[in-house]
């Protein structure tokens, strides 16, 4: 079965396409390769659902802190709501926040429906993302940030001087602008 145009658009949107597929300048979120080969799309994957048609049992999960345990989600039809798609399937420790979302029994293919009260089903999966804050960084990435939090220079002109942000990036992001979800946090969920 071919993809429509829409589902097509999304992915490539998604990994990185050029501005006019993403319908303007501002990129939805900078991610790598390393970010894509873990979290992206995969060829084994579904087809994407209609959030919004998800007519299942809801279950309300309230999860105490990040991560929450959802290994990955995937977006929805024309890039619109979340779908889990793989669940950290192990508590290592009691408390383990990574074992959160296997404690309290979410499985892949349950539907984003609300996150504390507010519903995300038709919503933009990168806003979505972002009000989560819920990614669980490699340790190569957790490094970089912290050697960069700790004030290590990382990228240096040729004077010696430290590049400023907008000398690095000039891309700019409305997900900056989104809200980032307090924890305790109520999810519910609603089975497709």
């Amino acid at each position: 079965m071919a993809p429509s145009r829409t589902s097509a658009l999304s992915v490539a949107a998604f990994v990185g396409s050029s501005p006019q597929l993403r319908g303007g300048p501002a990129v939805a979120r900078g991610v790598g390769t390393d970010y894509l080969l873990r979290n992206g799309p995969k060829d084994a994957d579904p087809p994407a659902v209609d959030t919004s048609k998800a007519a299942g049992a809801t279950v309300d999960i309230e999860f105490k802190k990040r991560p929450f345990g959802i290994a990955r989600y995937v977006p929805g039809v024309g890039g619109k709501g979340a779908v889990v798609r793989d669940v950290t399937q192990k508590t290592r420790y009691l408390g383990d926040p990574q074992g959160q979302a296997f404690v309290a029994g979410v499985q892949p293919d349950w539907v984003l429906k609300s996150v504390n009260g507010q519903d995300v089903s038709g919503m933009d999966f990168f806003v979505i993302m972002q009000m989560l804050d819920d990614e669980v960084m490699d340790p190569v990435a957790a490094m970089s940030l912290n050697l960069k939090a700790s004030g290590v220079k990382t990228d240096l002109r040729n004077d010696g001087a430290e590049r400023t942000q907008g000398e690095k990036f000039a891309i700019t992001s409305d997900l900056d602008k989104v809200a980032v979800v307090d924890m305790p946090a109520k999810l519910v969920y609603q089975q497709m």
